[in-house]
């Protein structure tokens, strides 16, 4: 039996080049199951070097949102 809660994964880097290599390897490896359940993969950006990776239900199958942490904009519109 498949595991209720969509696989995530938390990818942290302190450089652009090792964020962009660590997130691309975080969505390649969720791929497969984001496929199996039909769904997308949504990449949120939780801090300035941390990311979640998860597989999401609520992402269009074949498509990567990417969105960022509401408490980054400290509730300030447009931030």
């Amino acid at each position: 039996m498949p595991h209720p809660n969509p696989p995530q994964l938390t990818v942290t880097a302190d450089d652009v080049k090792s964020r962009d290599l660590a997130l691309t390897r975080a969505v390649q490896d969720l791929i497969p199951e984001a496929l199996r359940r039909r769904t997308g993969i949504s990449v949120t950006r939780q801090s300035g070097s941390e990311y979640d990776v998860a597989v999401d239900g609520s992402v269009p199958c074949g498509e990567i949102h990417e969105r960022c942490n509401s408490s980054q904009n400290n509730g300030t519109p447009g931030a």
